[in-house]
């Protein structure tokens, strides 16, 4: 997610122009056809996962600007240098533990963070002895590469682009800066204590969603997660649960020998993931920077997030082997890594650069802003070491 310049859902969102509307026709088309194909529904997370990734059409596979002032959101590394900065301090740390250290970026966006880190690392001499990218966006990649080999042609060879996890293991980190929030969910209700799926269909040509009961499967999954709350969910209440999320925490620990995994994303423990008064769920979608509810608005021209259950990644990384080293607020992570140091010394700037240095920080350490929403987590495998960006502040007990 995203930091969106306006948040209030009830704003008009702006037609997007008669191209983009003929690209969302097309995806929309595809998934109508597969929801025939299907008996007359399909799961939000199918839905969810063609919107975003069907190669050529969904949101991330199409080529419309996504990032930054003309696009739909910003996320921290764009905000300020000073965020990968940080980030780069607790790199350090990690990968001086490792001889020939690799780092594996997931989903890298514009490219900004793995410009920024890779510039710091190689002012301190501690180049990774590989940088992969895996990117799932043909788009993304080209635009990544004709960043990185524009302002950092220097390292350019230590970059290596994936179309999947690499084969071989390595020793060192995996960093996933607003990724968990991108991974399809399934919708689900509580009604006359049963538990029913939300499913997306078509009626009169548009899509919309449709109750099922729950499979088995689903239902017993729903009852164990109700379990551990205080209170059973109350009537109508609706929320999302990412059912894949153990395979996919599995996937990414397969391809490490030995280090670090570590999540930046907006979200929640799992009490405050599924309060009672979160009775309509998690669900939120960027467009033109206004944020709104409605994932079936222009399909393929809009992200479609949801909040992050650290609780429940805490479950499933412990559940395949892997510790819970660090969670904690952004901002806390951010002063851990020592951004105090890294801040320059307002007197030696002018006005507007100050002007424009106090609103970054403001946006990226303030509760109002990304300070408190934002939230890392440290998964490790076969390493121990306290890390920095925990030092002030780690709340693991509360996962």
């Amino acid at each position: 997610m995203k930091q969106s310049g306006l948040s209030d859902i009830n704003l008009s969102l702006p037609i997007p122009s008669p191209e983009a509307q003929s690209h969302s026709e097309k995806l929309s088309a595809y998934i109508k056809n597969l929801i025939d194909r299907h008996g007359g529904s399909i799961g939000f997370d199918e839905y969810m996962n063609l919107a975003l990734y069907q190669p050529g059409l969904g949101y991330y596979s199409s080529g419309n600007q996504k990032f930054g002032s003309r696009g739909d959101f910003i996320t921290a590394p764009q905000i300020s240098p000073l965020f990968s900065k940080c980030l780069a301090s607790q790199c350090l740390q990690i990968m001086d533990d490792f001889k020939e250290a690799t780092i594996l970026e997931l989903g890298a966006g514009t490219g900004v963070m793995a410009k920024d880190l890779l510039l710091d690392l190689g002012e301190h001499n501690s180049l990774p002895k590989k940088y992969y990218i895996l990117e799932v966006s043909a788009d993304l990649k080209i635009r990544q590469q004709k960043l990185l080999k524009r302002a950092i042609p220097e390292y350019i060879d230590n970059i290596i682009w994936l179309d999947c996890l690499p084969e071989k293991k390595f020793k060192g980190l995996v960093l996933a800066n607003e990724v968990l929030d991108a991974l399809p969910v399934k919708r689900f209700k509580k009604e006359s204590n049963l538990f029913k799926e939300v499913k997306v269909t078509v009626s009169d040509n548009n899509f919309c969603w449709i109750d099922t009961i729950a499979n088995v499967e689903l239902a017993d999954t729903l009852t164990k997660l109700e379990g551990k709350l205080s209170a059973p969910f109350s009537d109508n209440y609706h929320s999302e649960i990412n059912i894949n999320l153990k395979m996919w925490l599995d996937s990414i620990q397969s391809s490490i020998e030995k280090g670090v995994i570590l999540f930046i994303d907006y979200g929640y423990t799992m009490p405050d993931y599924y309060h009672p008064e979160k009775f309509d769920g998690n669900l939120s979608c960027y467009y033109r920077h206004r944020v709104h509810s409605d994932p079936f608005f222009y399909p393929g021209l809009q992200d479609i997030t949801t909040s992050v259950d650290f609780t429940s990644v805490a479950h499933y990384a412990k559940k395949i082997g892997l510790n819970i080293n660090g969670f904690t607020n952004q901002v806390y992570f951010l002063f851990g890594c020592g951004l105090d140091n890294l801040v320059p010394d307002m007197n030696s700037l002018d006005t507007k650069s100050q002007i424009k240095l106090s609103q970054e920080l403001r946006t990226l350490t303030m509760p109002d802003e990304m300070g408190e929403r934002f939230k890392f987590m440290a998964l490790t495998k076969e390493y121990d070491k306290e890390l920095l960006g925990f030092s002030k502040m780690n709340q693991k007990n509360k996962l």
